[in-house]
């Protein structure tokens, strides 16, 4: 966790996430890391109920379909999850889970 004494300029750290975004830098992990890290509202909370659902659809598919090594499987997929939950999370191109849509 940051520091107390630590202060983040939000405003700077947002755009240089908008920043790394547009150039396609992975840097903005960092940014986007420092944003919830600092989060003490939790604004980022929805998105995280959202990755949680998703989650756990996989393991519960994982384990329908007998995987036995899920933790691999998982880290393979973490980056489509955190996509396919912002999607649904954020209601722009869904309005549920794939195959859910009303």
């Amino acid at each position: 966790m940051i520091p107390e004494a630590t202060r983040l300029n939000l405003t700077a750290e947002a755009t240089s996430l908008v920043q790394c975004l547009e150039n396609g830098d992975t840097q903005a992990s960092i940014h986007l890391a420092r944003l919830i890290e600092t989060d003490e509202s939790g604004v980022f909370q929805p998105f995280a109920d959202a990755v949680t659902a998703r989650l756990s659809d996989h393991l519960l598919r994982w384990a329908e379909l007998g995987e036995t090594n899920p933790a691999v499987t998982l880290e393979d997929e973490v980056y489509q999850i955190l996509k396919t939950a912002s999607t649904d999370w954020d209601g722009i191109f869904s309005s549920g889970r794939p195959g859910e849509e009303s």
